[in-house]
């Protein structure tokens, strides 16, 4: 029993190890693209990419020095409210917040973003001088995926002292 317990609680903490460090190199990740970014140009909305939900992401080309450059929109979550049968898809809200929501027909609907972001828009483009592939378009989102790591790693330390106490 003391032999089982040792491996679960080893095992658990080489878990817990490798979600914090997943984390903290996800949120070095972010604030490196964020500080790097220091560069501000327009670019022009050039086509759209799928991102699933029926849902069309406004990809933007822009020039630095003559050479062009591609960026896209990009939102961490989508909230989708069901409108009628015969409803028309549309934006609510701000269509540039870190969440988009929209309010569309589940099975047949028209991308929103192309209406509120039409092919020939101009979005600001924030770009790293040194490397203008790194670059985000009108306001930065950081990834949710530093939190859902480091909460499951705060969760499995709660679930380890249960066990030790349980077993």
């Amino acid at each position: 029993m003391v032999v089982l317990k040792f491996w679960l609680s080893l095992g658990l903490f080489a878990l817990v190890l490798i979600f914090m460090f997943v984390a903290f190199l996800l949120k070095k990740r972010d604030k490196k693209k964020l500080v790097n970014c220091t560069s501000k140009t327009s670019g022009e909305v050039y086509g759209y990419e799928a991102r699933g939900n029926g849902l069309f992401y406004p990809l933007v080309k822009f020039e630095v020095d003559g050479k062009s450059y591609k960026g896209k929109l990009v939102y961490r979550g989508i909230i989708v409210k069901a409108a009628t049968v015969y409803g028309e898809a549309e934006v609510i809200g701000d269509k540039f917040a870190p969440t988009l929501r929209v309010k569309r027909n589940p099975r047949i609907s028209f991308n929103p973003l192309e209406k509120e972001i039409p092919r020939g828009s101009v979005l600001d483009v924030y770009y790293n001088p040194e490397d203008p592939e790194e670059n985000y378009v009108q306001r930065y989102v950081k990834s949710i995926l530093s939190q859902i790591f480091f909460y499951g790693a705060v969760y499995l330390i709660i679930m380890g002292i249960f066990l030790y106490l349980v077993v």
